[in-house]
């Protein structure tokens, strides 16, 4: 793979998070299907990373971005279990922590449906 098809893969990924961002934020925070979010974000990010667009690197970007897809309560409730750590270290807001607290909200909501 050349760099210029490298380059415009990544600018294909990027434009098509940032495209989801803003259909989810356009939603006004409202109820949303939280697992179909989830493996949407989740097939996006991994794409972003194996054209070497790391967490590490880029996850403060990411951060606010994947937020603001999150529906009003799911944000309020990650708001929530961040400060309930009392701790406000930059790593708590990682990547990684969010995507992890959105897979645990997923599994919560199908164990609810079980029920």
């Amino acid at each position: 793979m050349g760099p210029f098809t490298e380059l415009f893969e990544r600018t294909l990924y990027v434009r098509d998070l940032l495209s989801m961002v803003m259909k989810y934020a356009a939603s006004g925070r409202t109820k949303t299907d939280l697992p179909a979010l989830y493996d949407e974000l989740e097939a996006k990010i991994r794409a972003l990373e194996r054209l070497g667009r790391t967490q590490e690197k880029y996850g403060d970007f990411l951060s606010p971005l994947v937020e603001s897809c999150l529906p009003e309560e799911i944000l309020v409730a990650w708001e929530r279990s961040r400060n309930m750590k009392d701790t406000s270290q930059a790593e708590d807001r990682s990547l990684e922590k969010l995507m992890n607290f959105i897979k645990q909200e997923v599994k919560g909501e199908e164990m609810v449906e079980l029920v």
